[in-house]
């Protein structure tokens, strides 16, 4: 089976879903689930060779490679329903993507960083303000606001007991017919999220051949046609619903 996950991307996928009886979210999201599952192990398994052939730090490599796993650990959340637990590691992959994006221009640093002589964090998130996705800094304080909220909590917050709460769900009088919940915001989120690292994480192992996503259409002979459908009808829901509440988009 581990040889199979390497070089498999139906294996991997399998694996990773079997790690919990299959959900609500699988059930609602499967599609969008598949082309996630299907671009995180492109993202490992090109970040695992470019360290082992020697073609770049190994290191690098593995800040790339372990940028990719720590989305693994939210889609579980999403799918078995921790979604403050979801929301708590959004907060940290953001500041895990600045760094691998601040270090692939900064090669010099990687081995201080990962000798645990410097802490990258400041210089990092000022990189991202200005070379990250469009409303970058804006989300990242937004879940900054839950992860440190000393008033209701993590959990709080993403259920909408408080005012930061409104970031993950609807606004009042919104269309309910264009409505999302917090499993699909948090899903548009790992899209985001992959949006933003792929382009950095190939740069940091110096893959200039592989495209990034979304702008590589090879997760269709992935998932099947079915799938990319539905994986593309559920990103241009999110955009409507945004559109029409621009104020409470991120």
């Amino acid at each position: 089976m581990l040889n199979n996950v390497l070089s498999d991307a139906t294996a991997f996928r399998e694996s990773f879903l079997s790690e919990a009886s299959p959900t609500n979210a699988d059930r609602d999201y499967g599609a969008v689930f598949r082309v996630l599952l299907f671009y995180l192990w492109r993202g490992c398994s090109l970040s695992r060779t470019s360290g082992i052939t020697g073609k770049v730090n190994p290191n690098a490599a593995l800040i790339s490679l372990s940028a990719y796993e720590a989305i693994l650990g939210i889609l579980q959340n999403i799918r078995i329903g921790y979604q403050a637990d979801a929301t708590i590691l959004a907060r940290s992959l953001m500041e895990r993507i600045a760094i691998v994006g601040y270090l692939g221009e900064n090669r010099a640093l990687i081995q201080r960083y990962w000798d645990g002589k410097w802490t990258p964090y400041k210089e990092a998130l000022a990189w991202a303000k200005n070379k990250s996705l469009p409303n970058w800094m804006i989300l990242y304080g937004a879940l900054s606001g839950v992860v440190h909220s000393r008033l209701a909590g993590a959990a709080g917050h993403v259920n909408n007991q408080t005012k930061i709460g409104n970031v993950f769900r609807e606004v009042e009088h919104q269309d309910s017919s264009n409505n999302v919940g917090i499993p699909e915001e948090l899903l548009g989120f790992v899209v985001y999220s992959l949006m933003a690292l792929d382009p950095l994480a190939l740069a940091l192992i110096q893959d200039n051949i592989t495209q990034p996503f979304p702008t590589d259409p090879s997760f269709v002979a992935f998932v099947g046609i079915n799938d990319a459908k539905e994986y593309r009808d559920f990103l241009q829901n999110l955009i409507k619903r945004y559109e029409k509440t621009p104020t409470n988009a991120p």
